[in-house]
């Protein structure tokens, strides 16, 4: 059966605490070719997790590939939160991104 695989990055916050995650996960279409159904399950996917999530998802990437090929990336950010939230966190990640390097 046709397959592919998703690679989840989520940034998520609780009690102030914010936290980092990577999954990977295979999902089964009828048709790898299908970019629709792969979307679609994928949506499906990325949603599944943020509503399970007992931690306040505030944004992440999907990437999804076929075969070893990327073929498309999914972002996701919670509008909920108040203005600027979430652009303080990205900046707090580009920054530590350059020390580490």
């Amino acid at each position: 059966m046709p397959r592919f695989e998703l690679y989840l990055f989520i940034v998520d916050m609780e009690d102030g605490q914010v936290q980092t995650s990577e999954e990977e996960a295979i999902c089964w279409v009828s048709d790898s070719n299908d970019v629709q159904e792969i979307r679609d399950a994928s949506d499906k996917v990325v949603a599944d997790k943020i509503e399970s999530s007992e931690r306040v998802i505030m944004f992440g990437v999907a990437s999804v590939k076929v075969k070893g090929e990327e073929i498309m990336e999914i972002q996701f950010r919670n509008t909920d939160l108040e203005d600027g939230e979430v652009d303080r966190v990205i900046d707090l990640l580009s920054v530590a991104e350059e020390v580490a390097h």
